[in-house]
């Protein structure tokens, strides 16, 4: 029976030996020119990113959803905050140790991108092509974490990492 890990690597030739350099550079390039966008005002930013940010904010939703943290309905409306511009946001109820899964959701959607590139980048018309690289970079982009979700995961990591230890120091009695 094949591990994980050895699917994973499986997984990983097969991308690797699927997507050319044309394909990473084009991803990257659009990864960048998204990233940029930023400073070409929020509303040009809010559409450019607006993929990724429905992406962003589904994830939240649909593991707080699961984790029966009650989760608001995804909010897209570009709101001005005192850092700056929130593009999006989920509001849900959950204790630390269930925020930590929620608020790293997001992570999860750069393999969805990879994967997405794999099954749809190299086949496609040059039009099409185009636009499943600017979905794949957008998805990348949502994956990161934003600094909410950083300030939310936090306490949650620390609680995680004592509980850790306390299980380490019992196992070892």
């Amino acid at each position: 029976m094949e591990t994980f890990s050895s699917a994973l690597t499986g997984w990983i030739d097969h991308l690797l030996r699927t997507l050319s350099a044309l394909d990473v550079f084009c991803v990257l390039a659009a990864f960048v020119a998204i990233r940029v966008c930023r400073h070409a005002g929020m509303w040009i930013y809010a559409l450019v990113a607006l993929p990724g940010t429905l992406a962003h904010e589904l994830a939240h939703f649909l593991v707080a959803s699961v984790l029966g943290a009650r989760p608001t309905f995804p909010s897209l409306v570009p709101v001005r905050t005192e850092h700056g511009w929130r593009l999006g946001s989920v509001a849900f109820r959950a204790g630390y140790l269930r925020a930590l899964p929620i608020a790293i959701a997001p992570l999860a959607l750069a393999p969805l991108a990879l994967w997405w590139a794999d099954a749809f980048m190299h086949s496609a018309t040059p039009a099409l092509y185009l636009l499943h690289v600017w979905i794949v970079a957008a998805l990348l982009t949502a994956s990161l974490p934003s600094k909410a979700d950083l300030k939310l995961a936090w306490p949650a990591l620390i609680v995680l990492l004592a509980l850790g230890v306390a299980l380490i120091i019992w196992l070892q009695r």
